[in-house]
């Protein structure tokens, strides 16, 4: 038994009609079922059940459909008696049909008449180019009274043909012997014996009839739409929670960067006050001191040209002919600023920005620089 439950409506159950359609539209397909449906029994709407599956389209602009009605007070009995709910009620002449094309029964250009046998009633087809046109379902406590009949109702039908051959099926477990012999007596053309096993998972066949009343189905497609429609939720939670996740993440690195960057900038400040107390010593040493050298008047000059803007963390000079600031500031334009007052020293014959760069301390930007001054030989 599959996971879903499922029960079986034989063919002397129901009414069958093959009828073709003008139209390969689906939506219009199923309006049209509708109505023949009604046209074929003297029921109202609410008193039948019916379904139908698409054979395809033999003639252009028409379909060829399996035309299935029953009584609902059949279908409700069949539910009562049942042992479990069902999922799906499948029609016998739908598995029929389909386990003949399975075993490859049909055949091109010949008309076969299948006939199925089961223990307590049997089915009768004929497929003619593999297209079902005729069927018939009896019990078998008359069984070849029944295929008599069959034949005459076959035999009424317009347009037949000449039968080709006739296959038996019937499953494994049963044993024809005792009416294979009158079989051959009856049909006097090649005659064929299938054996077959019951697939107990049905829904692996491409079934399209369903005889369960629609407000059950109807009934299935909301739970299993609701089933999707929270699966769906649970899935957009997991994902919000992941993206939550990753934002917390994100800004607590955020956090730790700027807080190393703040760290880093105190302490640059740490500097820089030193050296602004390094530079008031020299002014005073300059100060008691008249006959200062060059490098003593490039720190008097430096002092006296740094832009209040200006924090100089570093003040370099090569033992040659260059001088280096560094430093930092709260905007770029203050370093190219800084550049052109240094240009116009009497010291400095070339200045250059050797590096000038933006960073995030705390809340605020700053900007790091290296400033290069060649110092000027003759002024």
């Amino acid at each position: 038994m599959s996971k879903q439950n499922f029960l079986i409506i034989p063919r002397h159950l129901v009414t069958l009609r093959f009828i073709e359609l003008p139209s390969t539209e689906p939506s219009e397909i199923i309006q049209m079922a509708d109505f023949q449906a009604l046209k074929q029994l003297p029921y109202t709407k609410e008193e039948i059940i019916s379904s139908y599956r698409n054979l395809g389209s033999y003639k252009k602009g028409f379909s060829s459909l399996m035309l299935v009605i029953v009584k609902r007070q059949i279908v409700e009995q069949i539910m009562t008696e049942a042992l479990a709910k069902p999922d799906i009620i499948v029609f016998e002449t739908e598995l029929f049909y389909l386990n003949l094309l399975r075993l490859g029964i049909p055949r091109q250009d010949k008309l076969v008449m299948a006939i199925e046998i089961h223990k307590d009633y049997s089915e009768i087809i004929a497929l003619d180019n593999k297209r079902p046109i005729f069927s018939r379902g009896f019990k078998n406590e008359e069984f070849f009274e029944e295929l008599e009949r069959s034949m005459v109702a076959y035999e009424r039908e317009k347009n037949i043909r000449d039968i080709d051959e006739v296959a038996i099926v019937h499953q494994s477990d049963l044993s024809i012997e005792n009416i294979k012999q009158n079989i051959v007596g009856y049909f006097k053309i090649p005659i064929n014996y299938y054996e077959y096993k019951q697939d107990p998972n049905i829904f692996r066949l491409p079934l399209e009839i369903n005889l369960l009343p629609k407000e059950l189905i109807e009934r299935q497609f909301y739970k299993q739409s609701y089933k999707e429609i929270l699966l769906t939720y649970m899935l957009l939670l997991v994902m919000l929670a992941m993206m939550v996740s990753f934002f917390l993440f994100k800004l607590h690195e955020r956090d730790r960067f700027i807080a190393m960057f703040s760290d880093k900038a105190d302490r640059i400040q740490a500097e820089v006050d030193t050296l602004n107390n390094f530079i008031k010593k020299i002014d005073a040493l300059k100060s008691q001191n008249k006959a200062g050298g060059l490098i003593m008047d490039i720190l008097n000059e430096s002092y006296k040209l740094i832009p209040g803007d200006i924090i100089l963390s570093g003040l370099n000079y090569d033992g040659k002919d260059a001088i280096y600031y560094k430093g930092v500031t709260g905007d770029m334009s203050s370093v190219f600023n800084f550049v052109k007052v240094l240009e116009k020293s009497q010291y400095f014959e070339k200045v250059e920005v050797k590096y000038a760069t933006k960073k995030e301390a705390g809340n605020r930007e700053i900007t790091d620089f290296n400033i290069a001054c060649r110092i000027n030989p003759v002024r």
